[in-house]
């Protein structure tokens, strides 16, 4: 029978000291408790080594040393879990072997560097269950009492695991203070009994314009004026007798120089917390007027669409009162000139549209040409965009009558469309003006069709505007006056 050479077996440890030391370690707590334990460990069982480690769920292949005991305090180090006595232990609860380690592990590298013999560890376990990290011994000899080590090894790693798990929540709950005190999200801790604010984060004080001392006179009826002591005490009574879980309201803060504020709250009660009620607030300031913002837009959207139709309606009624042999084609080129005046006032926002820009898109047909046979000039100047869409209409008969029998109907003719702002007497007017030349002798039309209606009536009725049209044999001449006030930018 073989037998283990004495000198070369750790000696035997007992409960009794290993209890002595570990009373020892009782004083010390937080991080620094961890040094003290796997010191006190490895004198309890007279090892080489000792050490306490954390798993990390983000990694749950590696485990990285919190305190480590080699003759003395050493490094900390992160290492891998596979193939180790350790995964054992993080699987199983606990492990130890008396003797022959490396056999039993060949591919745990940092056993075989050291030359570790024995291994017994166990499992450092959180009160939900959820194993955490391990408190583990070594040593160059093997064990004699593998009982005993595991006994010992278990009594310190109950006090490692509540100091692990206690410094664990402890941050965590300094994390999520942290959190919640930045966020811009109000929220507000009062208890069951007075009902005055215990915390109030940074972003519902800064909107409040209140100190936390000043807050902590303060109850939430302090801040509802909609509410009263009576009123909201009676509110919160289903959270009280457990009768929901959650409560979600709108109401209104006020702040400390008189003004208020929407604000949506939800609000929940923690009776194994000290009895207290947590308010997560948000501020409906944006959202409303944002909703209200939408609101109008909708309206105006309405409001300009029925516009539209209005206008089509009277294009589609006049085109075939007037033009019957080519209803269509006249109706199509109309309702495309009203598009070319919508396009410009989307890209304007529907705000104040350049008139040269409302030009331009009325002589769409003939790009290639402008600035050499049309020739458009005058300041810069905006006009209304309720006004752009009688212009720019006007603008599309001209241009299609040029096209068909005036000055754009030939390769020789010429447009030059021109505009200012001038004092007439006592009022401040808008000219526009519209000259061809160069093109077919201009004949008075025995009757006035739809586009002179559109050029001569349409506008005078709108916005009061004068139309001078002058069949000029040498070319047409048409003047637009209208009143600034009411047709241009201000």
């Amino acid at each position: 029978m073989n037998r283990i050479d004495p000198s070369l077996v750790a000696h035997t440890p007992t409960i009794e000291n290993a209890l002595s030391i570990l009373a020892d370690t009782s004083r010390v707590v937080g991080e620094a408790y961890f040094p003290v334990v796997v010191e006190g460990l490895a004198k309890a069982l007279d090892v080489r080594w000792a050490f306490v480690c954390r798993f990390d769920p983000a990694n749950p292949h590696e485990a990285t040393t919190i305190a480590f005991w080699d003759h003395g305090p050493a490094d900390n180090f992160v290492y891998g879990l596979r193939n180790t006595p350790c995964a054992d232990v993080a699987a199983q609860g606990v492990c130890c072997y008396a003797d022959d380690i490396t056999r039993l592990y060949p591919f745990d590298e940092m056993l075989v560097e050291i030359g570790a013999k024995s291994y017994a560890g166990t499992a450092l376990r959180s009160l939900d269950g959820r194993v955490f990290g391990l408190v583990a011994v070594m040593d160059e000899k093997p064990f004699s009492d593998t009982q005993t080590v595991t006994e010992i090894v278990e009594l310190f790693s109950a006090r490692a695991a509540a100091e692990l798990e206690r410094i664990a929540t402890a941050s965590l709950n300094e994390r999520l203070g942290k959190i919640v005190e930045a966020s811009v999200s109000e929220a507000y801790v009062f208890g069951n009994r007075s009902f005055q604010f215990e915390l109030v984060n940074r972003g519902a004080r800064e909107n409040l314009g209140f100190t936390m001392e000043e807050l902590r006179d303060r109850t939430p009826w302090d801040l509802k004026p909609e509410y009263t002591e009576e009123e909201f005490r009676s509110y919160v009574e289903p959270l009280l007798n457990r009768e929901v879980e959650i409560l979600q309201f709108e109401t209104v803060h006020m702040r400390k120089d008189g003004s208020t504020y929407p604000v949506s709250v939800q609000l929940q009660y923690f009776p194994d917390e000290g009895g207290v009620f947590f308010a997560s607030i948000t501020d409906e300031t944006e959202r409303r007027a944002r909703e209200e913002r939408e609101k109008l837009i909708l309206n105006e959207m309405n409001h300009r669409a029925k516009n539209v139709l209005a206008v089509v309606q009277v294009l589609a009624r006049q085109t075939a009162k007037r033009n019957p042999e080519d209803y269509v084609s006249q109706l199509e080129a109309r309702i495309a000139g009203l598009s070319a005046s919508h396009n410009v006032l989307v890209q304007n926002s529907w705000e104040d549209v350049p008139i040269d820009e409302l030009i331009r898109s009325q002589l769409r047909h003939f790009e290639h040409i402008i600035g050499d046979r049309i020739r458009i000039s005058g300041p810069p100047t905006r006009i209304r965009a309720t006004a752009a869409q009688g212009f720019g209409l006007a603008l599309h008969e001209l241009a299609t009558n040029a096209a068909k029998y005036g000055a754009l109907s030939t390769e020789s003719g010429s447009v030059a469309i021109a505009w200012s702002e001038i004092d007439e007497g006592d009022r401040r007017v808008l000219k526009l003006t519209w000259i061809e030349s160069g093109g077919p002798e201009v004949v008075m039309p025995e009757s006035s069709g739809f586009g002179s209606f559109m050029i001569e009536k349409s506008l005078a009725s709108q916005f009061g505007c004068e139309v001078v049209l002058d069949y000029d044999p040498k070319g047409l001449r048409c003047e637009f006056i209208a009143p600034a006030e009411r047709v241009l930018s201000q």
